[in-house]
């Protein structure tokens, strides 16, 4: 059956893949000490890793690992089955990303294969930039060769000098980067995780001193792209790539888009348009051993959920104010004041001094330091201080309550929304997958959204904060573009659904593109 997905989406999938950011709480309270080993030990030997150590002669290099985790083991996305690495030769690795021929579930992306050049003295002066930055954010995870042995130490500025050597010391089996090694004239360092490394080799124009383009391929295609899918990205589109260097220059090759742990979003829409398969067959297929059962049976679950509403562009959870508005009349309580404003009156919040300065029309109204509970009972109310990707209005709209209390960062608040959780996935569906990928890819969406959601919910990562998940990629991008009918048909479908392994909801993550194959979770945090 021929492939006819399109590219258009992307943009979508780019912003809505579950967030790698979120995975520094997720996954570092699984460390333990006993986790801490040479990943090529005995030990560790089913850890599905290729260690590339002893091949070049450098002591092994020790991080702590994840605990395994069995819904969220490898996945191979190679149409014609190919195996999963096992050589040892970097050379292999850099033939399959290379290579365009290449066929598997999700090769209608763009991000399918790309690929990008930098010289030598770029390269240099990238790593100088980005290690120090990279060691000050996660400093565990990143060592210093002394005396043949590798430590944990401070990474001073432009820590490399004149780059001579930089290696893939080991790699999973699915070909994501675990460890790379870089050489220089001041020091040998060894970096651990894909999140880091893809990191390291930012692009960022201010880095590298002019304008770098990353250029695609889909599976169908016989060469790369003219037009650019990226240009100078903070962040490589994802830890599955090889390099080759001739003469002064690097040459990268990669594939796929995201962390690779999970679901593949275009994976999902391929299967389902184009390989006749079910919205459950898919989601077995993705997450291993889980159970498809009903949120509402479980316990500890309530009916809402609480969302931190982010300032424009996702920047911060602080807003300098807040300004809501409603078609209908809008109730502003807490239990020493009770103020109602008419239709289309717009209230603001402000944060002077400690207290919260209540506005309606312009005129101040009350002041209060407790938080304050807003309510709508026949419209949606708006929130005219941010702006998001929405196209029919110019602020965004939510169903539910708010709540606006005072942020412990000075003269900041922040902004809270209780809504259904089925009501809250009629608005994150269509940002985190488009329309055009069709009702069964969206019902595979609506189960690991809605599953997604619930994990956080019942981690209590924000407890503190008073809500359960963020707005942004740090749990799931929510009302950042337009409400549609396939994505209300799919959630009203599978209402309710979610994954389990061992009667929990699981961490259901997803990203965007495979490169033919996806990650381990404990070969990524």
């Amino acid at each position: 059956m021929g492939k006819k997905l399109c590219i258009i989406g992307i943009v979508c999938l780019i912003m809505g893949c579950s967030s790698t950011e979120r995975n520094k709480n997720t996954y570092d309270d699984m460390y333990a000490k006993n986790n801490l080993s040479n990943s090529s030990s005995d030990k560790n030997k089913g850890l599905d890793r290729i260690s590339f150590f002893e091949k070049y002669n450098y002591p092994e290099g020790k991080f702590y690992i994840a605990t395994r985790n069995e819904y969220l083991s490898a996945n191979n996305d190679n149409s014609a089955k190919k195996k999963y690495f096992q050589s040892d030769d970097e050379k292999e690795f850099l033939k399959f990303y290379k290579n365009l021929d290449i066929r598997g579930y999700g090769d209608n992306s763009g991000y399918w294969r790309w690929n990008f050049s930098l010289t030598h003295k770029e390269l240099n002066s990238i790593l100088n930039k980005n290690l120090p930055i990279v060691a000050k954010n996660r400093s565990k995870d990143i060592l210093t060769l002394v005396d043949n042995k590798w430590q944990i130490q401070e990474v001073p500025l432009n820590p490399i000098g004149n780059l001579s050597e930089i290696k893939v010391m080991e790699r999973g089996k699915s070909g994501i980067i675990i460890k790379l090694l870089i050489k220089g004239s001041r020091g040998t360092y060894l970096i651990a995780r894909e999140h880091n490394i893809r990191g390291l080799i930012s692009l960022n124009k201010n880095t590298v001193g002019r304008e770098v383009n990353i250029y695609g391929a889909n599976g169908a295609a016989k060469e790369y792209s003219q037009k650019p899918i990226s240009r100078n990205p903070n962040l490589l589109p994802s830890g599955y790539f090889a390099f080759e260097k001739k003469a002064s220059t690097y040459n990268f090759y990669g594939g796929g888009y995201g962390h690779g742990v999970g679901m593949s979003q275009w994976g999902v829409a391929d299967l389902t348009k184009n390989y006749g398969y079910s919205y459950k067959a898919v989601l077995h297929r993705y997450y291993k051993s889980v159970k498809l059962e009903n949120m509402y049976n479980l316990p500890g679950v309530g009916k809402t959920i609480r969302v931190g509403i982010m300032t424009t562009s996702f920047k911060s959870l602080d807003h300098d104010k807040v300004v809501l508005s409603s078609g209908s009349s809008i109730k502003i309580k807490n239990s020493k004041i009770s103020l109602e404003a008419k239709p289309r009156e717009k209230v603001e919040f402000i944060n002077k001094n400690g207290q919260i300065k209540i506005f309606i029309a312009g005129k101040q109204k009350a002041i209060t330091k407790e938080k304050i509970e807003i309510t709508s009972s026949k419209a949606m109310i708006s929130v005219n201080s941010i702006k998001r990707n929405i196209k029919k209005i110019s602020s965004p709209s939510y169903r539910g309550s708010f709540e606006v209390r005072l942020s412990k960062n000075e003269n900041k608040l922040r902004l809270i929304n209780e809504v259904d959780i089925e009501q809250y996935l009629l608005q994150v569906l269509p940002s985190e997958m488009p329309e055009s990928f069709g009702l069964e890819a969206l019902k595979v969406q609506a189960v690991a959204a809605r599953t997604y959601a619930l994990s956080d919910y019942q981690k209590g990562r924000y407890l503190k904060d008073g809500f359960h998940i963020t707005d942004s990629t740090q749990s799931q991008v929510y009302n950042n573009l337009d409400e549609n009918p396939k994505s209300r048909q799919a959630i009203s479908m599978t209402k309710g659904e979610v994954m389990t392994y061992k009667n929990k909801p699981i961490d259901a993550k997803y990203y965007s593109t495979s490169s033919g194959y996806g990650a381990a979770a404990h070969n990524v945090w």
